[in-house]
């Protein structure tokens, strides 16, 4: 047992009592404050005369090992006897988790958070709130001595906040947290990475709450009742002006709408607000248009034999249309330039060809219908063959190029010689006559004609 001097009042006074377990972290905090006074010779009274604002006993009692001095306590402790602050407050944390017991111990052993599965701003504090608790679950005057010893910013209040849910702020408020949490630099990577990815994720959400706003005004623009919404009424005609039919009741505005494409006859979900936007498309017409003229692509290799060379020739001649698809009826309208092609396709000898190889594109039942596509413009075609094709072209109908075959060269030049034998006279009442047809059935004025030829 050992006796202390007080030097206070030159009086022996009586002995401290043991610290009950000086290999503790507690104990090892309490043995550094009674060896920093022994080297200051300073009774408890004048220590508390020093720090001006801790009593003799609450100093007594934080140097005895029995219980953990408040932070504030030991710090003032320290400087009163000029000992190391840092040292005593790195002895006090690791005293204050040596506190924790059995709680410190599953918190640390508690899995670490997965950051990449981080996908918005609640997964981000959800996601913290589990790291500072695998580590420990320091306090937060802990985790903002620790963000200041590594030179960051990190207030108690903003730890409690992010702890509780809140984001921070900036990757700077992050990387303290991060480092109160002794989260070493190559694992802060992927946090940041979550960060980012939930601030997207909020910046989407807020211009999807903007874009719902402009639909509500849309809304309200369009609507027909009095209660600013559309009717069942109203939305059908819109559907069907914009090429589609309705397959179930309307529900609501922005509410997904199983309809029928009028055009290739899918079936697909819209919303009535895309179809206002000119927003809603069909997804399959392009691959009907594109399906078909790969059938009639196979078509003209003849891979059947079963087509005359005249049939063959005709359809090289003829040009596919965007077909059409409605009620499992498969419209193909087929523009012919002149009648010589379109009395070689009016018999109805190549249709089955033809289906057989649209059956191999096109995965579901339809019934084929032809339509031939032709004008009776009976102006001599020497001067311009191709003239119909080229309209038909320029309007965007036909994509294919002019019939440049040996036969109708040999026609072209053939009639350019007999012109050229005609009389003035006759020339110009051939162009008078030619004139006055080419306005009575004009480029834009097709004639359809069915698979039957009528």
């Amino acid at each position: 047992m050992h006796w202390l001097l007080i030097e206070g009042n030159d009086a022996v006074g009586r002995p401290e009592k043991p610290i009950p377990d000086p290999a503790s972290p507690l104990g090892r905090l309490a043995v550094s404050l009674r060896n920093g006074r022994r080297g200051a010779r300073l009774s408890y009274v004048q220590l508390s005369e020093r720090t001006r604002s801790v009593s003799p006993g609450t100093l007594q009692r934080a140097a005895s090992g029995a219980a953990l001095p408040k932070l504030e306590v030991a710090q003032a402790f320290a400087r009163a006897c000029g000992m190391d602050v840092a040292e005593v407050t790195r002895l006090w944390h690791a005293a204050y988790q040596g506190s924790l017991g059995g709680r410190a111990a599953s918190r640390i052993n508690a899995p670490e958070p997965r950051p990449d599965l981080v996908k918005d701003l609640p997964d981000l504090g959800a996601a913290l709130e589990k790291l500072r608790q695998a580590k420990g679950a320091p306090s937060f005057r802990m985790m903002q001595y620790r963000a200041r010893n590594a030179g960051k910013e990190l207030s108690r209040s903003t730890a409690y906040r992010i702890s509780r849910g809140a984001t921070p702020t900036s990757t700077d408020c992050l990387e303290a947290f991060l480092v109160a949490c002794e989260v070493p630099p190559r694992e802060r990577t992927v946090w940041f990475d979550a960060w980012l990815r939930a601030q997207r994720q909020a910046a989407l959400a807020r211009q999807d709450a903007d874009g719902r706003e402009d639909v509500r005004q849309i809304e309200s623009v369009v609507a027909d009742t009095g209660r600013g919404r559309v009717s069942q009424e109203t939305a059908v005609r819109m559907l069907r002006r914009a090429g589609f039919n309705a397959r179930e009741r309307y529900r609501h505005f922005e509410a997904p709408w199983t309809v029928e494409c009028m055009q290739c006859a899918a079936t697909f979900r819209i919303r009535l607000s895309d179809v206002v936007l000119v927003q809603a498309t069909c997804p399959d017409c392009p691959k009907l248009t594109e399906h078909v003229r790969e059938a009639w692509a196979e078509l003209l290799t003849n891979p059947s034999g079963l087509l005359s060379r005249q049939v063959v020739r005709a359809l090289r001649a003829a040009t596919v249309l965007p077909a059409r698809l409605q009620r499992d009826h498969l419209d193909v309208p087929v523009f012919v330039a002149d009648r010589t092609t379109l009395r070689a396709l009016q018999a109805s000898t190549w249709h089955p060809a033809l289906e057989d190889a649209l059956r191999r594109h096109i995965r579901r039942s339809f019934i084929l219908d032809v339509l031939l596509v032709h004008d009776y413009d009976t102006m001599a075609a020497p001067r311009n063959g191709q003239r119909h094709r080229r309209l038909a072209k320029a309007a965007g109908l036909v994509d294919s190029p002019p019939d440049t075959t040996p036969g109708a060269q040999e026609q072209q030049s053939h009639v350019k010689s007999s012109a050229r034998n005609e009389s003035t006279a006759g020339r110009e009442a051939a162009a008078a006559s030619g004139a006055a047809r080419t306005t009575a059935g004009s480029p834009g004025s097709w004639k359809p004609t069915s698979n039957s030829g009528a």
